[in-house]
Order: C-alpha cells, then structure tokens, then sequence
C-alpha cells in the first residue's frame, strides 16, 4: 500500500538524520536510566527526544509514527509524574517501541506501508498509564497561554529577575514545532515560564512555528539564558530583555544556520555530524566549543569528501613527483639560482599539501563514539537472551578515526561483544561460586598510538583455556592429537581463529555456528590491521585491534627486490636489519636468523614473487622485520628505498586479485609499486 508524507525529495535526508539522532539518544538515555532511575536529567533527555520526533512525524502526516510516539512521550511523562517507576519491563516497553519506529521510519524512505503493527505497544503503553492513575500524582504547574500584549515586567525581592524571551526559527526548519518545544524546555530549566506563545497545547499540534515568545521568572542572568538557548539548532535570532536591558544574540544564531547557496539540502549531512560533539546521556548537545561561541557548519555529502580526498591523494603524488625533479635538478646544476628558487617552491607546496591533507584527513575523522554508543543497548538485548547479567564500560569514545575506518570495523567489534557475552560473561549462579560479583562487565576502549588506533574488548569472565581448544580442535578434525599436543599455550589460544571452529556446546540465537572469528580476522587484516589475544582462565579475555588511521594513503617502506619495487605498510613494521650469508640458518629446510637470542623465520620475497636475480652469491642481503598477529617474520630484499607515503589505488577487474598484494601505488618517479597484504603473504608463505 503506498504512502504519502507531506516532505519533498530535498527535505527528507534532513528528516531521516534527525530521526536517526534522536533515536540514538532514546536507546543511550533508556539504558542509562535503567541504572540511574532517578536521575531526572535523563528522563527530560528521553522525554525531549521523543516529544520531537512526534512533532516531526506529524509534521510530514506519518500518523502511525505519531501515535506511537505519543504513547512513549506519555510514559515518560508518567515517569516524571511519579505515577510509576522505571522497572525493567517498562525500559523493555519503550525499547521496542524505539525499534518500532525504526521500522516506521522505513516507511518514510519507501513510501511504502510496512508489516510493523504498532498497535499493540501502544495499548501496552496504555495499561501503563491505566495504572498509573490509581497511584498518587505529584502536583505540576501547568503553563498558561500566553497574554496578548507582555505586561511590563516587576521586581522580585527573592533575586529573581523577569525576561521577556522571543526567538525567531528558521522559516525552512523541518520540524519548528519541535524548535519550539526546545525553546521551552531549555527554559524551564532555568526558571518559571510565566507565560509562552504558542502555548504547550499549540506546540503538541506540530503546526509550523515562526515566533516563540516567552515571560520567564529566574535568577540566571541574560548571558545565562542566550548560552542555553544557542546551544538549539535553526534558531535565527534570540532576544532577550529584562527591565528594558535588552541583549541579543541574532549575529551569532544567524550562523548556525546555513545560507541557502552554501547547502544542498538533498546531500547527507554528514560533514554537520562531525562537526558536533558526540552527545552523551545527561547532556545537552551543543553546536559550541567551550567560549567560543557556536561552531559554524556546512551540510556537504560524503561523495564530495570521498572525491576530495582522491584530489588530495593525487596531489601527494604529484607533490612526490616534484621531489624527484628537484633531487636530479639540484644534482646536475648545483648552486644554480634558478634550482635554489624551485628548491624553496617545492618545500612550500610540500607544506601546504601536508597541511591540506591534514585538514582533509580531519574533515573525514569521525569520534569512534558513533560506533561504540549503540553497544549500551545491544550489551542489554543480548545478555538478557543468554540470561546473564552484564555491564557495558566504554572509554575514549572522542579518539577519532577516519569514516571509512568505522564503517570496516563495525562488523568484527560486533562479533567480539557477542563472543564476550556468550562464551567470556558467566552465568550470575557461576559467578557468584568463582567469587566474582553477578554482574559481568564488557569493557571497550580506544585510543591513539603512534600514528595508529588501538581498539580493546575486554571481558571478567571465565577466559580461554588452552586445553579445552587443543581438545576440541581434536574432536572436530582440524588436526591430529599429536600436532594439538605440540601447540604452545599462546598458538592454542588462536585457534578461534580457525574457519568453522566454535567451543560453544549448543548453537545459540548469538554464537557457535563457527562463524565470527575468523571474519573478524580477516576484515581487520583487509584493512592493514592485526588483533592479539590476551587471556588468563578464571580472570577474562582481552582482544586489541590495531589499526591505521585511514586507508586512502598509507605511510609505507619501500622495498628493492630485484628490478620491482614493493611498499610495505609502516604499521606492519617493527625494524628492518642488514644480513650476511653467515647470519642465515636452516630449520628443518627453512631458512631462519638469530635476533636478540630467539628465531626469526625469513622469507625470501624474490622466492615468493618469482622474481629473478642475477645470479651470484649476494655479500649483504637486507630484511624488514614485520608482525602480523603474533607472528614475526623477516622478509628478505635487496634494498632499501626509503619512506614515502602512498596514494592506496585498486588493481581493478582486468587484473584481479594477486596473492600477497593488497594493492598499487604511483610513486613520485611514475613508476608503480604494489603495496603488499602482509596477512596474505604469510599464508602463501606457509606461515599461519
């Protein structure tokens, strides 16, 4: 059945970005006041949050989205009433309903009537507030409608001052009565709303607001309530008067909201999205930066920033290029004024092109908070379908990391969790015999390490025991008594990562299909990334990604190996070493190296590549010690060539996948390297 909604084409990506929002604050804001019932800010959060996305459905006529909306709008009321108290089943209530209007919100995308009946979560509300009724009310100061004319404003003795407040919305503000509602929430957070224009009821309607009035008794002072209103978006003007003082903030509002020639309104905004600081639970978004003022902020889509980024990388190539002509320049005609002078110009364009590259590159960065902030309420959803008790703990979540980066990584932090909860978090009843409190926790963390990303997920549960995975490897015929005997603990541990092996007993809606680990390793490693595993039975788990900042360009050394020249990822890079025949050994036919007193097993690249040499015994060979999880491995070539960060580019389908190579780069000479997969190199080096 097709539907129709009062938005056009160019409104609706701005529509679909707020839904998202607030969505998101309602699933952060339900499971944090599971935990913190009484905190009140979190419930106004809640409360906020869905009396604005009912406002917004109704103003596109999405009825089904509306009433539902209202009827988790009402609990929370009823909350803030004392009518009842936050219980679990309640907080389950109003997460379903959440999921619900996801689902109504696709209806919006596809015009479409969808199968979700919300019907039955709205009489299930409806018991609620039945209930709820029966019980004591805490007496509410209901807001009068606002008087024709504002009379003159009187001293209080109690230090109390009068405002008059009028604010003025952006007339192509998609949902202004949710402004609106904003306004006057913000305002009875400072004081008493004497009287408003609209009034409450007026605003409920979701008809267009272009004018908010508002008389407001309280002891904060005029720079007070302009700092708390700025903090809402699509508000042009601001005036604030009190006893004929008047203070405005029109010049800085105006800014906020951007011009028509500078937005697209049918492009994402995701540029907007990373302007903004993540919100948590409990505050306020902010559009500003401490006294600062308010933070101004383009719409643009993530295709431009894409296409942008691809300018840059070729620029940098370019910028490689020019480094090589100067090099030659300065040797062939050294102390000639012309040289000197192309010299100083090509330092110059190096330096803006670092610096365009690192504005760009902060442009794309996102906080990782973005991901980790859905775990909350999926740490909930899942510990209750495996009937355990589990904490979420999440720190660093304002490290950034470049977008395309969280989209890869998602995946395999979800499989992690999972995993944590399953097979790490145990039963409260087991818990409580080992001594350890019921409530398990999962901890994420993420932070910046040397150019790189570090991502941990930790759990206190029963760890990975080493013998319990030599055994089941045994039992599922991944290999012989004999070569599982012959594991060292840390080698037995990564076994996980084997396709199809699971330790689950029974197949479970979360995990022991065994399928996850492995995914998880090989999407890391498609990205340049390794995972380690640290464990200890009894006392939990602890998985550490490590990855690059971005994958566009890439800091890498390049390598001599032969006549063909290869870049090798930095992050893989531990240190690199110079080698006579006399250093290298044998081990049963593998030829190895001593460093620092234990082996290093090293691979001949020109043997793996097929590439030919000229014949006689080389006097100095060299090897670039790289680790890929816990293997350490030294690859042999013939020379170094230095750093040089890389512009990543695709093979492309005519020449298709090549073992051992990730992809290409142009160098500043024009000749092409091929930038190796460390990983897969190592498999087809038979080192796993």
């Amino acid at each position: 059945m097709q539907m129709v909604f009062d938005i056009s084409q160019d409104e609706l990506p701005i529509f679909l970005a707020e839904v998202d929002e607030h969505l998101q604050t309602l699933d952060e804001t339900l499971v944090e006041l599971e935990h913190r019932s009484d905190d009140s800010d979190l419930l106004q959060n809640a409360f906020r949050a869905a009396h604005t996305l009912k406002g917004m459905a109704g103003m596109i006529g999405h009825h089904r989205m509306t009433n539902l909306t209202h009827a988790l709008e009402t609990a929370f009321d009823g909350l803030r009433k004392a009518q009842y108290s936050v219980s679990t089943a309640l907080i389950d209530l109003c997460l379903d309903a959440v999921d619900g209007l996801r689902a109504l919100r696709e209806e919006v995308i596809k015009g479409t009537l969808s199968d979700y009946d919300p019907q039955p979560l709205i009489e299930a509300f409806a018991e609620f507030n039945a209930v709820g009724e029966h019980q004591p009310k805490e007496k509410r100061v209901e807001i009068p409608p606002a008087p024709a004319v504002p009379q003159s404003p009187p001293t209080h003795s109690n230090g109390k001052k009068e405002f008059h407040i009028q604010a003025r919305i952006d007339p192509r503000s998609v949902a202004s009565a949710a402004r609106a509602f904003q306004l006057m929430m913000a305002l009875q957070e400072l004081g008493e709303i004497v009287s408003m224009q609209p009034t409450l009821e007026e605003i409920e309607t979701a008809q267009p607001v272009q004018t908010f009035w508002a008389q407001l008794i309280t002891p904060a002072t005029a720079d007070q309530i302009l700092q708390k209103l700025g903090q809402i978006s699509e508000i042009e003007k601001i005036d604030v008067q009190a006893d004929g003082d008047g203070r405005s903030l029109a010049a800085i509002n105006e800014s906020k909201t951007t011009p028509p020639e500078q937005t697209s309104p049918a492009e994402k905004p995701e540029a907007q999205a990373q302007a903004a600081p993540v919100s948590q639970p409990g505050r306020s978004r902010s559009n500003g930066s401490g006294g600062r003022g308010v933070e101004m902020t383009v719409r643009t889509s993530v295709e431009r920033l894409d296409s942008l980024m691809n300018l840059v990388g070729e620029l940098i190539t370019d910028r490689n290029h020019l480094f090589q002509v100067r090099n030659k320049l300065e040797a062939q005609a050294h102390n000639d004024p012309l040289v000197e002078n192309l010299a100083e110009t090509v330092a110059h364009i190096s330096r803006i092109t670092d610096q365009l590259q690192e504005e760009v590159m902060r442009i794309r960065m996102l906080p990782i908070g973005n991901l980790l902030h859905k775990f909350p309420r999926m740490v909930r959803d899942m510990s209750q379908k495996a009937g355990k008790l589990v904490d979420v703990v999440i720190h660093g979540e304002d490290t950034e990391l470049d977008r395309s980066m969280i989209e890869e990584i998602n995946d395999p932090l979800i499989h992690l969790v999972r995993n944590a909860i399953d097979h790490g978090i145990e039963p409260p009843e087991e818990r409580r015999a080992a001594g350890k409190p019921e409530r398990g926790t999962v901890t994420l963390n993420a932070w910046h390490e040397q150019g790189r990303i570090i991502l941990t997920v930790s759990d206190d549960g029963r760890g990975i025991d080493p013998s319990v995975l030599r055994k089941k490897v045994v039992q599922k015929g991944l290999m012989t008594a004999e070569e599982a005997a012959a594991l060292s603990d840390e080698q037995a541990v990564d076994l996980i990562f084997l396709p199809g092996f699971s330790t689950a007993e029974k197949v479970t809606d979360i995990s022991g299909r065994g399928v996850g680990m492995d995914i998880v390793q090989t999407n890391i490693q498609r990205v340049n990334g390794t995972i380690h595993i640290e464990t200890a039975v009894g006392r939990g788990t602890t998985f550490q990604i490590v990855l690059p900042l971005t994958l566009a360009i890439v800091p890498t050394l390049l390598v001599r190996v032969g006549s063909a020249t290869f870049a090798i990822p930095l992050v893989m890079v531990l240190e690199t070493l110079r080698l006579s025949p006399a250093d290298i050994k044998t081990i049963r036919q593998k030829p190895v190296t001593m460093l620092r007193g234990s082996v290093l097993p090293l691979v001949y690249l020109s043997e793996l590549f097929n590439i030919p040499q000229n014949g006689t015994q080389r006097k100095r060979l060299f090897a670039v010690v790289i680790q890929s999880g816990k293997h350490r491995v030294g690859l042999v070539v013939d020379g170094f060539m230095g750093e040089e960060e890389v512009v990543v580019k695709s093979l492309g389908k005519l020449v298709g996948e090549i073992p051992g190579i990730s992809s290409a780069a142009i160098l500043g000479d024009g000749s092409i390297t091929l930038i190796v997969d460390v990983p897969a190199l190592l498999r087809l080096a038979g080192i796993h």
